[in-house]
C-alpha cells in the first residue's frame, strides 16, 4: 500500500471543485453537534479551528465573504461531514482512538486551507 505524502494530500484536496447545497445545509444544521463532538477528547485542540470554519462558512453562504475558493469551501464541508459521520476509518465509539482518523482528516484540511483561512481572517478583521 502506498504511503500518503503531503503532495499527494494536496493534490487530492485540489480535486474538490464543488459542493452540494444539501451538504452545506447538513453541516450548518449540525453546528452544535459537530462542536460537541470536537469539544471532547482527541479533537478538543481543534475546537477553535472548527468554530472559525463555521464562521467562515456562514460568511460565505450569507454573501459577506466572496474570496474563498470553491475547493476550500468544499474541503471544509467534506471534513466537517466526515467528523459528523459516526462511520469512518476508525469507528468513533471506540474509546481513545475513535476520533484519531477525524483528527487526521481535520489536520490535513487545516493544512490545505491555511492560506485561505488566513486571508479570510485578515479581510474580515479577525484576530
Amino acid at each position: 500500500m502506498k504511503e500518503l505524502n503531503q503532495r499527494d494530500v494536496n493534490e487530492k484536496f485540489q480535486e474538490f471543485k464543488s459542493y452540494s447545497k444539501a451538504d452545506a445545509d447538513k453541516v450548518m444544521d449540525n453546528l452544535d453537534k459537530i462542536q460537541n463532538i470536537a469539544s471532547s477528547g482527541t479533537l478538543r485542540k481543534y475546537l477553535d479551528d472548527i468554530k472559525l470554519y463555521f464562521q467562515m462558512l456562514g460568511d460565505v453562504f450569507a454573501g459577506r465573504y466572496k474570496k474563498a475558493p470553491v475547493g476550500t469551501i468544499a474541503a471544509i464541508i467534506g471534513t466537517l461531514l466526515y467528523i459528523l459521520s459516526p462511520v469512518d476509518l476508525i469507528l468513533d465509539f471506540i474509546p481513545v482512538i475513535g476520533y484519531l482518523d477525524d483528527a487526521a482528516v481535520l489536520g490535513l484540511c487545516l493544512n490545505f486551507t491555511k492560506y485561505d483561512v488566513e486571508e479570510y481572517k485578515k479581510d474580515m478583521g479577525i484576530e
